[in-house]
């Protein structure tokens, strides 16, 4: 096995970790590769791709499919549950070029696909195209990070002067009065207020410190675990339900069969699921409005869906279409530090939220994460 270090990284463009069995087609393209400025390292089937990970990450990864003792596909399986690997680019280089193999690595999470033999200009300018895309993704989200900075400052200025003005009020006309001036109810009010105005900056202060944390985590998980998606929700949604709020909203899991083992933070998680009903919770306007909280599979990702039949959204017209609600929902969701939280925590997955409208009031918003690597093979191996 070739190898490089982290001083040889910095003397070229771009660093390849190649994964292919064929040791004649491993040296040739290293030394191709190699000769079109790249730093490469090989290795020979995906569980020595593993251990290299540990060592270095690479730029790019091109990776064969048919390998012995672990394949293409359960190395990129693995790479996409990992939070550390889930975001590096893969390239498949392969002999297997039927549109259902092709099929079976875009659901995973394939950069290109390419079939052997490849001439090597198409193979550099696929390896170009994903580093550019790679740039540009970069720069996107440090452009969103300074957008969701300004963001949480101007949100926090306006949220935190509405309880405290409350607080601030009803606490300087208390202290300002003399005994006797109001009755019990009047104090009972006031109290009230106060209280609710404490909550609301408690409940800032927590999202706020959440965010900051999201912040400093560079894009990495700390406290991963195992868990079923089903028992979390059902958790979750069973504590929400026994304190729903003022609406008195129940929430419904559900039945279990589309439950999955997911790798998470269980912490990070349950706080994105809790804002999620949360959200449903203040825009939906029935009184007893139930709250469908369900799980949804599809591939190797699975979602924890939130939905509302009474979602109120003051400025959009009657006579607009879904597709319209859909980009006026989002552009309320992009405005509400809860949601940004659900977002962030999301990406840090690996997964994203969804938002879909097909009515004037119904809305559901989906938090998607990848499931286990162990959890996707077993599927496939059921599938096949």
């Amino acid at each position: 096995m070739s190898t490089f270090s982290d001083s040889d990284q910095k003397n070229t463009k771009a660093s390849i970790l190649l994964v292919e069995d064929d040791t004649n087609l491993n040296l040739a393209l290293t030394e191709m590769l190699q000769f079109y400025g790249y730093n490469v390292a090989g290795v020979y089937n995906g569980s020595e791709a593993l251990e290299a990970l540990h060592r270095f990450v690479p730029d790019v990864i091109i990776c064969d499919i048919a390998m012995p003792v672990m394949d293409g596909y359960t190395f990129l399986q693995r790479l996409r549950s990992d939070p550390d690997f889930r975001l590096l680019p893969v390239i498949f280089l392969t002999a297997y070029g039927t549109a259902e193999n092709q099929r079976r690595a875009k659901e995973i999470g394939v950069e290109d696909y390419l079939t052997k033999p490849v001439d090597p200009k198409d193979l550099v300018a696929s390896i170009e195209n994903v580093l550019k895309r790679r740039r540009l993704i970069e720069e996107e989200i440090e452009r969103n990070l300074e957008q969701l900075r300004n963001q949480i400052v101007g949100l926090l200025q306006h949220e935190f002067r509405n309880p405290l003005t409350f607080i601030l009020g009803y606490a300087e006309l208390l202290a300002a009065s003399d005994d006797g001036n109001f009755s019990a109810e009047e104090l009972r009010t006031m109290a009230q207020a106060i209280l609710q105005g404490g909550r609301r900056l408690q409940h800032l202060i927590e999202n706020f410190l959440l965010m900051a944390e999201l912040q400093n985590r560079s894009g990495k998980l700390q406290h991963v675990e195992a868990v079923s998606a089903f028992s979390l929700w059902r958790t979750i949604a069973q504590d929400l339900s026994d304190s729903a709020g003022p609406l008195s909203l129940d929430i419904q899991l559900s039945d279990q069969k589309n439950d999955r083992i997911i790798e998470v933070d269980v912490r990070l998680l349950s706080e994105a699921l809790r804002r999620l009903c949360e959200f449903a919770q203040r825009i939906s306007r029935a009184e007893g409005e139930e709250i469908g909280v369900g799980l949804t599979s599809s591939g190797p990702y699975i979602g924890f869906s939130v939905h509302s039949d009474s979602a109120e959204l003051m400025t959009l017209p009657h006579h607009e279409e879904a597709e319209t609600a859909v980009n006026a929902w989002i552009e309320q969701i992009d405005t509400d530090l809860s949601l940004t939280i659900v977002r962030s925590v999301a990406r840090l997955h690996g997964g994203r939220l969804t938002v879909e409208s097909e009515a004037e009031k119904a809305l559901t918003l989906t938090l998607w994460v990848p499931v286990s690597a162990e959890e996707e093979n077993e599927s496939d191996a059921q599938s096949g």
